[in-house]
């Protein structure tokens, strides 16, 4: 009796080691996130065609595996494997060049990718953004349909005299919309949900979360085990963060191992917000964590508990609207552990 009580808890040691490990080393993938393609009129969201198709050179040469968002989604969930170097490409917007430019070549590769449809613009027949044919024709080869919501209006802003109840209400009824459009003219649609422009607060998280998506915003960061999935990163892709040498480090990184983020609300009025992050176990070297702040560059890091929790903000006022904080932590093998925050400052908030 007493030498199978050790066994168990020998077992039981066994289990408790392999879930830590697990966590700290488990499944891992870089999200990337584009617009346009080819359209250079448009830098802050565009990608030009030469940066693009390096970056799918590289993919090919260093033998990543690029995998469809929902297979990711559900290997973070469920803790099953993934191949060390996983990417997944989705795109926001349903712009026409993704249909002239990008979805020729990732035929042609086989590759899976995932679009982020608001669906309004479909429906009314906009200049540039692809028709419902065109989406039909890109599922049919390989592209994941998701919800972008329908209008593409920022989901924290409350209209005038809006109560609490009504804004939730008309958020809802917006995703509702372009998930049934979705759904009717593809066929399916998954629950998926990427927030226009990235911006979320906690009641918006919140309610998306409760509706059964898993979402994405637009700061920057691999994802793992401990992502949260009410606002999981992809790191942005345009003109200025394109180059071969910056996309080697960015989706070769590791998701940092964050516990915990206080404040989590991303939406502040005040200029100088600050975070405490408290991280979980990992073999970074930590002495050389770095944070750099939106238009500022790096910022201090003030540790409160030794390799466990410390606390960043920028180190003058922010401007309003749409800013993050990146942190980096290098390993010994010279990827890095990377995490991002993003901040709406001054959002209305009634």
């Amino acid at each position: 009796m007493r030498k199978k009580s050790n066994i168990l808890f020998i077992c039981l040691l066994v289990f408790i080691w392999f879930s830590t490990l697990v966590y700290a080393a488990g499944p891992h993938a870089v999200i990337l996130m584009y617009h346009r393609f080819s359209e250079n009129k448009y830098p802050s969201t565009n990608i030009r065609i030469e940066q693009f198709e390096a970056h799918l050179d590289h993919f090919s040469k260093e033998k990543y595996a690029v995998l469809p968002l929902l297979k990711i989604m559900v290997a973070i969930k469920e803790l099953s494997a993934l191949p060390d170097q996983t990417v997944s490409i989705t795109i926001d917007d349903a712009y026409l060049s993704v249909y002239e430019v990008a979805y020729p070549k990732f035929k042609a590769l086989g590759w899976p990718f995932t679009v982020f449809v608001n669906t309004d613009p479909i429906d009314q027949g906009m200049r540039g953004y692809m028709s419902w044919d065109q989406l039909r024709e890109i599922h049919a080869n390989g592209a994941t349909l998701a919800n972008h919501s329908a209008s593409h209006d920022s989901l924290i802003e409350r209209l005038p005299r809006e109560t609490f109840h009504r804004w939730m209400k008309r958020i809802r009824e917006n995703i509702e919309r372009a998930q049934t459009r979705l759904k009717k003219e593809i066929g399916t649609a998954p629950m998926l949900f990427s927030y226009p422009y990235g911006e979320y607060n906690k009641e918006v998280a919140d309610l998306v979360t409760k509706m059964g998506y898993s979402a994405f915003g637009q700061q920057s960061g691999a994802v793992g085990p401990g992502s949260d999935l009410r606002a999981l990163p992809r790191f942005p892709i345009a003109e200025a963060y394109a180059n071969i040498g910056e996309f080697r480090v960015k989706v070769k990184s590791l998701p940092m191992p964050v516990k915990a983020v206080t404040p989590w609300d991303p939406v502040v009025n005040n200029s100088r917000p600050e975070i405490e992050i408290t991280l979980g176990k990992t073999d970074a070297r930590l002495g050389e964590l770095s944070c750099f702040v939106s238009g500022q560059g790096r910022v201090r890091v003030r540790w409160i508990e030794e390799g466990k929790r410390f606390t960043v903000g920028p180190h003058r006022d922010l401007g309003m609207g749409r800013q993050r904080v990146n942190c980096t932590v290098p390993r010994n093998d010279g990827r890095y552990l990377w995490f991002s925050h993003p901040w709406f400052v001054n959002a209305i908030r009634p």
